[in-house]
């Protein structure tokens, strides 16, 4: 392992080129060097595979090839990473500030495994902050989102995602290391700002239903139970999001996220 190297920033595109270009220039800006980043792209037609080509003195390495899917492709970057660290970043995705990187290295992170933040979410309709809870033995989804989290790349390394699950192999992977007691740490700050709209976002319903067979692990009735009544809930939203229009759709929303909207 290069021990110049910290941390390795895993950047996941198809057909995103825009989106692409903004999130590798907002690594590039970071005052913080000792990172690399690896591009894994799944056969781009929209100009992307151009735009890395054109950059490829920028990336550790970089691969561009079709897939079996997102975690197929953050695999593929695992396996070429060398820092110590790994963070995902999916195309359009972006570090909070320049001094992102730099400010998570001054805080204690020797004696954690997985350490994580906060995430604003950019949607067409407003902004907003999302704050990260605890992983603990009530958790039902992700308390953060991926590209707010920092893992030991050995963790990563000895237990690549899951290609059983497409839409909650990340749940998958923090429950089993929540399972084999590794240290978790949330820290106070603001790690990426991530649009909405989502492979998880557009795919709810599956969602529930993977973390319902990832909980059932647990034999937890009352865990599956809950989770049952959320998948419920979020069939209401989607239904309501069919027949509401838009304005309404960003009033309930402006009142869900009051305490943390972003002007």
């Amino acid at each position: 392992m290069n021990k110049k190297i910290k941390v390795s920033v895993i950047v996941v595109s198809l057909n995103t080129l825009i989106d692409f270009k903004k999130t590798i220039n907002s690594i590039n800006s970071q005052t913080f060097k000792k990172f690399e980043i690896i591009v894994i792209d799944g056969g781009s037609t929209d100009g992307t595979k151009k735009e890395i080509k054109k950059n490829k003195n920028s990336f550790s390495n970089y691969l561009i090839e079709r897939d079996n899917g997102i975690y197929h492709a953050m695999n593929k970057g695992i396996k070429l990473s060398k820092g110590k660290w790994i963070i995902f970043m999916n195309s359009g995705d972006t570090f909070h500030k320049k001094k992102t990187l730099e400010n998570f290295f001054s805080e204690d992170v020797k004696e954690h495994d997985i350490i994580y933040g906060d995430t604003i979410v950019n949607s067409k309709k407003l902004k907003y902050l999302v704050e990260s809870t605890a992983f603990d033995n009530k958790t039902l989804s992700m308390p953060f989102c991926h590209q707010s989290v920092f893992v030991k790349s050995i963790l990563l390394k000895k237990k690549n995602f899951s290609l059983i699950y497409k839409y909650s192999s990340d749940f998958e992977f923090f429950f089993n290391c929540f399972e084999r007691k590794k240290k978790f740490k949330r820290i106070n700050m603001i790690i990426s700002n991530v649009k909405s709209g989502g492979l998880a976002d557009k795919n709810r319903q599956k969602v529930f239903d993977e973390n319902l067979m990832i909980i059932s692990k647990k034999n937890n009735k009352l865990l599956t139970y809950i989770l049952y009544l959320k998948k419920l809930n979020q069939y209401l939203i989607d239904f309501l999001k069919t027949i509401l229009p838009d304005f309404v759709q960003k009033i309930i929303l402006k009142i869900k996220y009051k305490n943390v909207l972003i002007d």
